[in-house]
């Protein structure tokens, strides 16, 4: 997160009392925008010019040692974001020594080059050969982790911590021994202090550099915002997820650490909503449809082994683009501007789900029956095509099984569950009776299942049995789930009918009716409210005409 973006008090101490909000999603390390002392004050902060000092704009270093700690009381980790690359401004580093003749540090500088000597960089370019450089980092990396007890470090732009000479983006990317050495450096420095920090890098460079830094300890940012957002959009031209799979790129660690949204990329909100494909009925370019199709996606991120990364907001379904200006018009050139703080989505209902969908997904990681298939579990998967799934498992006894429709027409999916016998829909809370042969399983266009063959919401296992309705069928879905009083019941009808909603609980007691109406053919968003007083799971009968569901809800207090 960008702590500017996130609270408009810009501090330690309003972030601080917001981390109940992180603990609710699931969020166990927050990794924050460099907050090392940078030029000026608008910024997201890689333009840095001192490196032992919290910046003034975001608190004292008093507030921000209590942040630490109050992270650390609730499980949340510390990650700080920090180039190494790079300075700008009145570094003491470069004006020490510096030919202000041409702008640029002198050619003796101890610490900096005079010009950068591979294809691109940014800012004042460190010399990472020179002695007095790696000792200067060394001590800044350290200071961070005893000082303030900091648990790691993202490095930014990892890529260009070497002194090898490039032109081109290729030959900068390639494999570079010096610069595996120089990083693994800096990584055993900060284990000296800590046994236990992180170390992740934003590389981009060739796997077989990534995979030697990912087995020797170190995290990998994993970059999927294309694939991710052309799948959400519906486009069928690179949405292949596989590269997010660390055993695909022949790693024999998980640490790939896979996103659909970092602060570099273009919100996938926004391009749905502003490029997203549609057929007749069906319409990406819809905000209800676009927020869905972050749903979609991230059940499709968050069931990939590994971890996993969110910029802040992507759980609200955040629909600003990267380049939006404060003005509200959208130029290439407001990219590092401001962005607008929407605090209030979370009372919009539509993007409430976005959120509670994040953290049922985060939440399953944990569940002891699956923690160990998240980390080094087995996969099976089919991700190239419109109709995706995934098959994750842990042994012979946990077993998992995602599959989804980014098409944006109905489609049909065949799918093979691990095992046979009573699976769950996770999401859901329905059951479902498995062969462990080919089965079928219809889609709609956005709609996807997150099927689990252990009973983690303790659901009564009562079969749910569509009835087909002239070859189509009566859907379903409650949302959010678990529920407060007041939620949302999504029904969409095949033909125009009377629809009556009864609660039961779970011994069959009629406990109220909460609907009955008469609806159109099509889709329905219906507001209830429960007319019981005690939480707890209940079942919802939707009855029409010539059809009845039956769904499990689970009341909060």
């Amino acid at each position: 997160m960008l702590l500017r973006d996130f609270v408009s008090a810009h501090d330690w101490k309003t972030i601080t009392d917001s981390l109940n909000y992180f603990k609710s999603l699931g969020i166990n390390a927050v990794e924050i925008m460099p907050f090392n002392e940078f030029e000026g004050n608008n910024s997201w902060g890689y333009n840095s010019d001192f490196y032992f000092a919290p910046d003034k704009y975001y608190g004292t270093k008093t507030s921000l040692k209590t942040f630490i700690d109050s992270c650390h009381k609730k499980g949340i980790a510390v990650i700080m974001d920090i180039v190494l690359n790079h300075s700008y401004g009145p570094s003491p580093l470069k004006l020490l020594y510096y030919n202000s003749s041409n702008g640029q540090p002198a050619s003796n500088n101890p610490w900096y080059n005079a010009a950068t000597p591979h294809a691109f960089g940014f800012g004042d370019d460190f010399n990472h050969e020179s002695t007095d450089t790696k000792y200067f980092f060394n001590r800044v990396l350290q200071h961070w982790i005893t000082e303030f007890k900091i648990d790691g470090y993202r490095f930014d732009f990892s890529k260009g911590l070497t002194q090898k000479p490039s032109s081109n983006d290729g030959t900068f990317s390639a494999y570079d021994v010096t610069r595996i050495a120089i990083i693994n450096g800096y990584y055993n420095s900060i284990k000296a202090v800590d046994p236990n920090a992180y170390v992740i890098l934003e590389h981009f460079c060739d796997n077989s550099e990534e995979k030697e830094l990912a087995d020797n300890g170190m995290l990998v940012w994993g970059n999927l915002n294309d694939s991710y957002s052309q799948a959400s959009m519906g486009y069928q031209d690179r949405w292949d997820f596989s590269w997010g799979i660390y055993s695909v790129r022949t790693w024999t660690k998980p640490h790939l650490v896979t996103y659909m949204e970092s602060h570099d990329e273009e919100r996938i909100v926004y391009k749905n909503i502003t490029y997203g494909n549609s057929t007749p009925g069906y319409n990406i370019k819809d905000t209800t449809t676009a927020l869905k199709r972050m749903e979609l996606a991230a059940a499709f991120l968050f069931t990939i082994p590994g971890p996993k990364m969110i910029w802040q907001f992507g759980e609200l379904g955040y629909p600003y683009s990267i380049n939006t200006c404060v003005s509200g018009l959208v130029n290439d050139s407001c990219r590092l501007t401001p962005k607008p703080i929407r605090w209030d989505y979370l009372s919009d209902g539509r993007r409430k789900t976005v959120y509670n969908t994040y953290s049922n997904l985060i939440n399953l990681r944990f569940h002891p029956s699956y923690k160990d298939a998240f980390i080094t579990g087995t996969i099976d998967r089919n991700l190239n095509g419109g109709v995706k799934w995934i098959k994750v498992s842990s042994g012979d006894t946990s077993h998992l099984l995602v599959v989804g429709n980014f098409d944006v027409t109905a489609q049909s999916a065949t799918v093979t569950f691990q095992t046979a016998g009573t699976w769950y829909d996770y999401l859901n809370n329905q059951t479902i009776t498995t062969t462990g042969a080919a089965q079928t399983i219809q889609l709609q266009p956005g709609q996807f299942y997150v099927y689990v063959n252990r009973n983690v919401n303790n659901l009564t296992a009562t079969p749910v049995i569509n009835i087909p309705w002239n070859g189509e069928e009566l859907q379903v879905k409650a949302y959010p789930n678990p529920a407060p009083p007041e939620f949302t019941v999504e029904v969409n009808l095949p033909q125009s009918t009377k629809v009556n909603i009864d609660l039961y609980t779970t011994l069959g007691q009629y406990a109220g009716t909460l609907y009955n109406g008469f609806l159109g053919k099509g889709k329905h968003q219906l507001t209830l409210k429960k007319k019981y007083s005690l939480p707890g799971n209940f079942y919802l009968e939707i009855a029409t005409k010539s059809a009845t569901k039956s769904i499990q809800v689970t009341f909060q207090n």
